[in-house]
């Protein structure tokens, strides 16, 4: 009896267990089958993350076109006439021009200054006698290998040999070149005095003044540096792939026009215009450069005025170049090369050929197979061929 009673608890056991099992299934199954359906917007979250996770990189438009370099080279100003004025004649100096002072501006002829001349003067008219005394000299020479019919008579008389006028031909060489002697020595005469003024040979400014009233000169005595007015020169020094730039027509009868401004000051308001004038035809044995001559016409008389020695900034306008992209610096990586975000917007790079370089941009040939292209500003190191990216736009100014 007793083991029936065991058998019936343990069945009725057994059953309270598989009832609390199919009651405990049945939320289960049902929470199972509700995540299994897919929730509304899901997928879109799904995609947008995969794009936020993407790399932004920032590109520039660029295009193909036609740009101009703009060759920049620095120079002083010179005069195109530099001339220390000497004296040729000694004496003490008598006289200088009311404007004959440093900083002055003097025209050309204008004397500046002259010295006592009286001794020169003496020394002209002792040339004058000299040459009035071989003038006679070469006169009575010339009566007396010239004689009259009576006296040719009497000489054919007795010279029968024929030796007598011969005899005459060397003292009419002597006569002949004392004559020469005092025309030269009067015209020295005649210089020398001339040389006792000093006249301005061109337009001119004053630099320096060496002599003062009652000074004693000498030959050789400085008696003021002079610039010329007319016009200044700049030579600046360009390198062989500068050259390269210039105009390719020969250069004009005017020169290549050129601007100039003071490389002194941060601010390029003051601007004077010159000519690219000569090309040295040398090049310089330590510098490997040649030299460009820029002139610029009565360079005192500007607007602002162009000082000698002034150190100038000179910007030479070279020639137009064909199907050239203008990228930033920047977007030069540190391997030299360029980074493009293609169609499908994954990452490329190729290796430029730089036509030059200008402020902050690049001059680099175009590709061949493309006229355009979104340049990437700036590349990183970890940059992949194929890379899948999300470029932003950023727009930047061209010349």
């Amino acid at each position: 009896m007793t083991l029936l009673n065991n058998r019936l608890l343990i069945t009725q056991l057994a059953f309270c267990g598989l009832c609390a099992a199919i009651v405990f299934a049945i939320p289960s199954l049902g929470g199972a089958e509700a995540q299994a359906q897919p929730q509304p917007g899901s997928e879109q979250r799904k995609q947008t993350g995969t794009a936020l996770s993407l790399p932004q990189v920032t590109v520039t438009p660029v295009q193909a076109a036609s740009y101009t370099r703009v060759i920049t080279a620095h120079g002083t100003v010179k005069a195109t006439h530099a001339l220390t004025l000497s004296s040729e004649v000694g004496g003490r100096v008598t006289q200088l021009h009311p404007d004959f002072k440093q900083g002055a501006r003097l025209s050309a002829g204008a004397v500046l200054a002259r010295i006592d001349d009286t001794q020169l003067q003496q020394a002209l008219a002792s040339a004058e006698v000299s040459l009035a005394q071989a003038k006679l000299d070469a006169e009575e020479e010339k009566l007396q290998s010239s004689p009259n019919k009576a006296q040719w008579r009497q000489l054919a008389s007795t010279d029968s040999n024929g030796i007598l006028s011969p005899l005459r031909a060397p003292q009419q060489d002597v006569v002949a070149t004392q004559l020469s002697l005092a025309k030269a020595e009067l015209e020295s005469a005649r210089y020398n005095l001339a040389a006792s003024q000093f006249a301005l040979p061109f337009d001119a400014t004053i630099v320096t003044r060496s002599v003062q009233p009652g000074s004693y000169v000498q030959p050789g005595s400085p008696i003021a540096t002079l610039y010329s007015t007319a016009q200044a020169e700049v030579s600046v020094e360009l390198s062989a792939e500068q050259w390269q730039h210039l105009p390719t027509q020969a250069m004009p009868e005017g020169g290549w026009s050129v601007t100039l401004n003071d490389a002194t000051r941060d601010t390029a308001d003051t601007q004077w215009h010159g000519r690219v004038t000569r090309l040295s035809q040398h090049i310089d044995p330590q510098s490997r450069q040649r030299l460009a001559i820029v002139s610029v016409d009565n360079p005192l008389d500007q607007a602002q005025p162009l000082y000698f020695g002034s150190y100038v900034e000179v910007h030479i306008e070279g020639a137009e170049q064909n199907d050239l992209w203008r990228i930033p610096a920047s977007a030069l990586s540190q391997q030299n090369h360029i980074w493009y975000v293609d169609e499908e917007n994954r990452l490329a790079h190729f290796t430029p050929q730089i036509q030059f370089r200008q402020h902050d941009a690049v001059y680099i040939k175009a590709r061949e197979d493309m006229h355009q292209a979104n340049i990437v500003l700036r590349p990183l190191s970890a940059y992949l061929d194929g890379m899948k990216v999300t470029p932003v736009t950023e727009e930047r100014a061209h010349d």
